[in-house]
């Protein structure tokens, strides 16, 4: 049975017959959880861990590519640079998928980092990481120009962070507190 509410000014006979005043949803004011982002960027001796990880596993995509180069014939030359493209486009795909679903390369998983939005804390997309993988890479390490630009960031942030809108963050640190530990006895006398 539905109740209409009375009309203004109208006497009520219940207290029960009000109802309360509902909204519009478009005045509905909805957060994707980012007012209370508030990280603990990881360190560059961190960072630093995770990138030669990260190079290693690059290296390794790298491998048959370099090896056919360095054989040194025109024919295996053109492979060889086919070989590079191919082990960067896998290497890429393989960082923004791990990326996109837990926040961490192999590189992150080593120096228990993470990298997410930097307006909210919530784990990029896989253009996004994409994105930040081919620049940490291919601009990033040009006269180490996205790299030193972390130097005078307060979020320390490189060149390839701020491209791709990420953040690089650590687990809180666990903290103890003497007010933490409630006597629930009294001490025996």
């Amino acid at each position: 049975m539905a109740t209409t509410a009375p009309a203004v000014g109208s006497a009520l006979t219940r207290p029960t017959e009000a109802s309360r005043p509902t909204r519009p949803a478009s005045d509905a004011t909805e957060s994707d959880g980012g007012i209370g982002f508030d990280p603990e960027f990881a360190s560059f001796g961190s960072r630093a861990i995770g990138l030669v990880v990260d190079w290693l596993v690059l290296d390794a995509f790298l491998l048959v590519g370099v090896v056919l180069v360095v054989i040194g014939s025109t024919p295996s030359i053109l492979l060889g640079i086919v070989a590079l493209a191919a082990g960067f486009v896998a290497a890429t795909v393989v960082y923004s998928r791990q990326v996109a679903s837990t926040g961490q390369s192999f590189g992150n998983r080593v120096a228990n980092t993470k990298v997410v939005d930097v307006r909210n804390g919530h784990l990029l997309d896989s253009g996004a990481a994409a994105t930040r993988y081919a620049l940490r890479f291919l601009v990033s390490p040009v006269l180490l120009f996205g790299f030193v630009m972390a130097l005078f960031d307060s979020d320390r942030r490189t060149f390839h962070d701020q491209f791709a809108g990420s953040v690089v963050t650590r687990p809180a640190r666990a903290s103890w507190s003497i007010d933490d530990e409630a006597t629930t006895t009294p001490p025996n006398a």
